[in-house]
């Protein structure tokens, strides 16, 4: 579809947005899994000190964060290392001291351990070697929920629709490859 311009016009990136929250809406475990590692990567600091939070996507702001994100700085190219396409980012701080606004959380936070992986236009789920904050359920793999598995590999076949985002996991999944940097990959 066009407009009398001849662009062509931007897909719903809020309908896509809604339905990749829903699908990554499964716990990894059954019950709480930040009880059970006393919050392990919802902290709103490190053993620094230092204030902890965490990138968004891009237009995750725009369309689902910008009613409930209120601790955030937004982050430009000329000052942060960000894939050349991509001028800005908002990087979100954690809500609270221990546990988090589960409803309102970040697509990252509803897929972590997993991070998105587009080679060769195979897409699988990784789980990287480095990770910043180490997730102790990567030991108890055979816990994990098949439902939360399988919502958070279609919520980012979802994302994938929406080119900025399609770019943002290509990008970092050439750096994570180049790096070697994949421990476990489901394709």
């Amino acid at each position: 579809m066009t407009d009398k311009n001849k662009k062509p016009m931007r897909k719903d990136y809020q309908a896509i947005f809604t339905k990749a929250y829903a699908l990554m809406d499964e716990a990894i475990i059954a019950g709480n899994c930040g009880e059970w590692c006393g919050y392990h990567c919802c902290r709103r600091r490190d053993d620094d000190e230092k204030r902890l939070g965490m990138y968004l996507l891009p237009l995750e702001y725009e369309y689902i964060q910008a009613a409930v994100a209120t601790d955030y700085e937004l982050h430009s190219q000329k000052h942060y290392k960000m894939p050349p396409k991509i001028k800005k980012m908002y990087y979100i701080y954690c809500h609270l001291e221990s546990g988090c606004l589960r409803d309102h959380r970040p697509i990252q936070c509803r897929t972590y351990p997993f991070e998105p992986h587009l080679e060769n236009g195979v897409f699988s789920l990784v789980i990287e070697k480095e990770q910043i904050h180490g997730c102790p359920l990567i030991t108890r793999r055979s816990e994990w929920r098949p439902a939360f598995i399988d919502g958070i590999y279609n919520g980012w076949l979802e994302l994938l629709k929406i080119p900025i985002i399609k770019y943002h996991i290509e990008y970092f999944s050439k750096e994570r490859s180049a790096a070697g940097n994949i421990m476990i990959n489901y394709p």
